[in-house]
């Protein structure tokens, strides 16, 4: 006789089994009670959570022979025939195959006929997400107003991706993550009617692995009986499953407390050598830090093993690590190396900064204030300044003045912050005064740039000018090529070609350069 895995073995036959699905089954059972059954369901969410199952349990209901019922027989021909999955009014379609508008025709012409020997012809469509958008078209108007006697259920883990002309027309049932607790539950179950020892820190490893999926965390139960026997270890799962495990979390949070970089590396190179994932490790280790947390606020004996001092950790420095974890848990994700990266975190909560408690500067602040010896208030004799002091003043007064800067180094430095200005102003004649500095253009200044100048620069210029010599300077522009050629430009301009263009196409001329000679 074949192996039945555990996966199928414990698969949900009534709405009693599903776990962690409570206000669906609810929903669900209460519907067929009062005789409310709607048409059309979409079962969505995360992958091993019940949605394929429920959608068997809801076919049993419905064309079980004590039916519609919320607690089928399982004993009738129609409930074994859907269990095993050979009933001929139950289909069950996998949209990943059968995805095509030509699949759906086939499918709309079977609706057309009633059923065999159920109450009911039941659709289930499973991956429903994978259809192609002809397909849900062709399916659009069946899913609206089906025969009374078919029932559409489809089962997805992207129910993004179902078209809202089709959400619209159905009951949509949310599967959520399945808790934790009740996964290890039904585990702890699993195990004992098979008669196999299975560690705490065990379960508790294959649970976090399962990431809220029931057949997963079945599955994983199973690969690793298959590994370990009857009796089954922390170490084991770490080994099948490349996971650390609790007592890897302890003596890293422990190093870590230490303040020992060595033995940090040392944990690290450990994990390496049994292919730890370690980003997966980083995402536990931070669940660990937060479940410290809470236990050193709730003052939790239990929560750390014997030989762990609790008394090393404060909520400070339980707080400090939480946060430099999270404020590189996102780029440790595209590191080179994630093994470097994890590295790089531990070792920045090694060195971080000892955080001090809160009451503890209060403490220190307030001893400071009453516990300090007053400071002496008597006059010391004023020394008069000798002539060698007096003059060493002068001088230093005489530096002073000679390290103000002259106004050709302030228009340099003014220059620098205007990089765009520069080829402009560096080709001016400048010229300076005590109360004026003069500037003049020898060339050509486009509009806008010679706006520029003579606002935000002539500003700029102003003040750090002023700001040098102590009083207000004046700062002037020039522009000599404007007189020499004002003439020829004025006539260039009348030229009647050029009124021509600017008469047709609009705009203004800002400036008349010569083509030079090829």
């Amino acid at each position: 006789m074949s192996y039945d895995v555990i996966a199928r073995k414990w698969r949900p036959q009534t709405f009693g089994d599903v776990i962690g699905q409570t206000p669906v089954i609810r929903t669900l059972t209460n519907s067929i009670k009062a005789n409310r059954i709607h048409h059309s369901f979409i079962f969505a969410g995360l992958r091993g959570t019940g949605k394929t199952s429920t959608a068997r349990i809801l076919a049993k209901a419905l064309n079980c022979k004590e039916g519609p019922t919320a607690t089928p027989c399982l004993k009738c021909v129609a409930c074994d025939e859907i269990t095993r999955g050979v009933d001929i009014d139950v289909f069950e379609i996998d949209a990943a195959s059968n995805k095509g508008v030509d699949d759906i025709r086939d499918l709309k012409e079977i609706v057309k006929f009633p059923p065999t020997r159920d109450r009911y012809k039941i659709f289930i469509i499973d991956e429903a997400h994978m259809l192609s958008s002809h397909a849900f078209n062709a399916l659009l108007k069946t899913i609206e107003e089906p025969p009374s006697y078919v029932v559409f259920i489809l089962a997805t883990t992207e129910v993004h991706k179902i078209p809202t002309t089709i959400r619209s027309r159905c009951q949509l049932f949310e599967f959520r993550h399945i808790p934790n607790r009740e996964i290890e539950e039904q585990l702890k179950k699993i195990a004992d009617v098979d008669k196999v020892v299975v560690e705490d820190g065990a379960f508790s490893l294959l649970v976090d692995a399962a990431e809220g999926s029931m057949r997963d965390a079945e599955s994983l139960l199973d690969q690793v009986i298959s590994f370990s026997g009857d009796k089954v270890k922390e170490d084991d799962v770490s080994a099948v499953l490349g996971i650390a495990g609790r007592r890897a979390h302890v003596q890293l949070l422990s190093a870590i407390a230490d303040g020992d970089g060595g033995a940090v590396i040392t944990i690290l190179d450990e994990l390496e050598d049994k292919n730890t994932d370690f980003l997966k490790f980083m995402v536990r280790f931070g669940s660990f830090l937060q479940e410290a947390l809470h236990a050193v606020m709730r003052k939790d004996p239990d929560f750390f093993p014997e030989d762990f001092d609790s008394s090393r950790l404060s909520t400070e420095d339980l707080l400090l690590y939480l946060n430099i974890l999270v404020q590189n848990e996102a780029s440790a994700k595209f590191a080179f190396n994630a093994r470097v990266a994890v590295e790089l975190i531990a070792l920045k909560m090694v060195f971080s900064t000892h955080v001090v408690p809160i009451a503890e500067l209060l403490s220190k602040k307030k001893s400071l204030k009453t516990d300090s010896a007053p400071i002496s208030t008597s006059e010391r004799p004023v020394k008069k300044e000798t002539k060698k002091q007096e003059s060493a003043k002068a001088a230093d007064s005489d530096k002073s003045k000679k390290q103000k800067l002259s106004p050709r180094e302030v228009f340099d430095h003014a220059c620098e912050s205007f990089s765009h200005l520069r080829p402009f102003l560096a080709s001016a004649a400048f010229t300076a005064s005590n109360s004026s500095v003069s500037i003049a253009f020898h060339q050509q200044i486009p509009r806008l740039i010679r706006e520029e100048i003579e606002g935000e620069f002539r500003d700029r210029l102003g003040r750090d000018l002023a700001r040098n010599a102590g009083h207000t300077v004046d700062v002037s522009f020039s522009y000599s090529i404007e007189k020499k050629e004002a003439s020829r430009q004025d006539k260039l301009k009348d030229h009647p070609l050029v009124k021509q263009v600017l008469e047709t196409f609009g705009g203004e001329v800002e400036a008349i350069t010569e083509k030079e000679n090829i």
